[in-house]
């Protein structure tokens, strides 16, 4: 017979999932948490799709270059340096859109250490050069992204508001954070459209009691309307949002996105350049980047070929230089590629030796590369043409809608609740 203190043992209860009141409250202030941030994003995010065409607009002396023959950036890039010495020039753009001009973004380094210098004795107050691509004539200078420096700095800005409330790498590392927390919310939000559990079985079918989620009631009054953009924009929005919310963990916090990645069986490309890293960096290697891009065009033939592809004559290709890493990066173009600008597909190869380490295909190859690459496209409006471009455009504007309609939503409940506080307190 069992005694009594073995009866009077309580069964071991099971865990019980947080309630809907539990979410809305993560909800509600994640949202307010995210507000600004997406506010910002969203409006700066408008207007990134027009990138190209709105730095030719506020800056046309810089970005739109008239030439006639071939571009040889090769040739431009050994003349400025010869032009600036101390400086470094790491990324070459070797393809030239007609009409345009070379872009080269130069850095000053320490002659001691080999690291880049941002500030002090010989470090003039521009990195962005922009030249004729067949004469190397200098078309102007600006420091990138320092609005200071007036219009032709207007639209860099903007991108740095976009990404980091121009904040650099503290506020980098913020609009990550902001952007995981979005991305969880995302779930949350989803949760809290669906019907809630009825205490008896219901008379409707689930996909009736959750019709009204997906509805807007345009003729009603301005608190239901706020609340039914919010819901159902966000409803309507979600695929979407999910897409430019995860791309953007993958942007700003990589130390979340790339293991998260990994283990969905990813393989990322940045990894070769931490793996490589060495102690001194190699500033100056054997090949030079007229020999580095002989040997990148030869590896990238002979790898394409492996895969049943071609480098296409059309869309970007670029040779970078990792010093830290003493390798060279070229980025050229195959059917592989999903942007529009192509440029995607990559291969590293020692600085040195001219041996392949590794090489990128966008798609094609990896499921989970090809399926991140897919939302980075989607995210930065480099697929489906002028349409999705429009779409991604209206998107943004719609982000900052919704965070300002979540705002108004806690406001008025915020309100009520503080009047009921006061009818409390004067009964």
């Amino acid at each position: 017979m069992a005694t009594t203190a073995q009866q009077s043992v309580p069964s071991p209860r099971r865990l019980a999932l947080p309630g809907r009141a539990f979410w809305v409250m993560v909800h509600r202030w994640a949202g307010l948490t995210l507000a600004l941030f997406l506010a910002v994003a969203g409006l700066t995010g408008s207007l990134l799709p027009w990138i190209e065409e709105l730095e030719a607009a506020t800056a046309p002396e810089l970005h739109n270059s008239s030439w006639t023959g071939t571009p040889d950036p090769l040739r431009v890039r050994e003349e400025v340096l010869a032009r600036y010495p101390g400086a470094a020039l790491d990324f070459l753009p070797l393809s030239v859109e007609p009409g345009k001009a070379l872009r080269l973004h130069l850095h000053w380094l320490d002659p001691k250490t080999g690291l880049e210098r941002e500030h002090g004795p010989g470090v003039p107050e521009w990195d962005d050069l922009f030249l004729n691509p067949v004469t190397g004539e200098e078309q102007g200078r600006r420091e990138w992204g320092n609005i200071a420096q007036g219009q032709k700095n207007l639209m860099p800005f903007l991108y740095r508001l976009h990404y980091s409330l121009a904040l650099d790498t503290f506020g980098t590392l913020i609009f990550g954070i902001a952007a995981l927390v979005w991305t969880v919310d995302c779930f949350v939000g989803f949760y809290l459209t669906l019907p809630p559990k009825t205490p008896k079985p219901a008379r409707t079918s689930f996909l009736d009691r959750w019709r009204p989620s997906w509805r807007i009631r345009w003729k009603s009054t301005p608190y239901k309307l706020n609340f039914d953009l919010h819901r159902a924009g966000g409803l309507w929005l979600w695929p979407l949002l999910l897409v430019f919310a995860w791309s953007s963990v993958s942007f700003n916090l990589p130390q979340v996105h790339v293991p998260v990645m990994q283990a969905l069986g990813a393989q990322d490309p940045r990894l070769i350049l931490e793996e490589s890293a060495l102690a001194v960096p190699r500033n100056n290697p054997v090949l030079d980047f007229r020999a580095a891009t002989e040997r990148a065009r030869q590896l990238a033939e002979q790898e394409s070929m492996k895969q049943g592809l071609v480098p296409l004559e059309e869309g970007e290709s670029w040779l970078w230089h990792v010093p830290t890493s003493g390798m060279y990066v070229y980025g050229f173009t195959t059917a592989a590629d999903i942007g529009h600008h192509g440029g995607g597909t990559g291969i590293a190869f020692d600085s040195n030796t001219g041996k392949m380490k590794a090489v990128y295909w966008p798609s094609g190859v990896n499921g989970t590369n090809t399926f991140s690459n897919w939302l980075t496209a989607l995210h930065m409006a480099q697929v489906f043409g002028l349409p999705y471009r429009i779409f991604v455009s209206m998107l943004g504007l719609l982000v900052t809608m919704l965070s300002v309609t979540g705002v108004v939503i806690w406001l008025k409940k915020r309100s009520a609740r503080a009047g009921r506080s006061l009818r409390v307190r004067n009964t």
